[in-house]
């Protein structure tokens, strides 16, 4: 007998169960419900939700994320976010339209710039744009310096 409901059209659709414990690297292009853990990072193409029980240690990238759930790390969105009442983030938020609603903990930064999350740089170039940088201030600073007591004695030597 056929479902008097079903219209003939069915979305794909994922569901990672309380029971299922993933590490790694998540990607998927159908809408997709967590209330597992998962830990690595999310790729995700169409509506993300991390259900009551869902605790995600990641950072989410995907067109709609909803979250119920628990997250550790970034969320980013090319359309919307929306924190539940339930939620619990630690992470920022990048998304053009970011709904919080009361009774939700969130402790991060909300971008609603519309630009995309900022890539990470390899940590090793750091360092070496940061040591490039000082050099250039020690240098300049020596050179203030140098102009600075010449000045004066100009001016001393002016005045007199």
């Amino acid at each position: 007998m056929s479902d008097p409901y079903d219209s003939g059209e069915r979305k794909k659709s994922s569901v990672l169960g309380p029971t299922l414990k993933f590490k790694g690297q998540l990607s998927a292009e159908e809408d997709l419900l967590i209330q597992g853990q998962i830990e690595g990072s999310i790729k995700h193409t169409s509506n993300l939700t991390i259900g009551k029980e869902g605790r995600v240690k990641a950072n989410v990238s995907a067109a709609y994320i909803s979250v119920e759930g628990t997250v550790q790390g970034d969320l980013t969105s090319s359309q919307s976010v929306t924190v539940h009442e339930t939620a619990d983030i630690s992470g920022n938020i990048y998304s053009p339209t970011v709904s919080l609603l009361e009774g939700a903990t969130f402790n991060g930064m909300i971008d609603m710039s519309g630009k995309a999350r900022p890539e990470e740089k390899p940590r090793d170039q750091k360092p070496a744009q940061a040591t490039n940088a000082a050099a250039s201030g020690k240098e300049q600073a020596e050179a203030d310096e140098q102009k600075k007591s010449s000045k004066p004695q100009k001016s001393a030597a002016s005045a007199a």
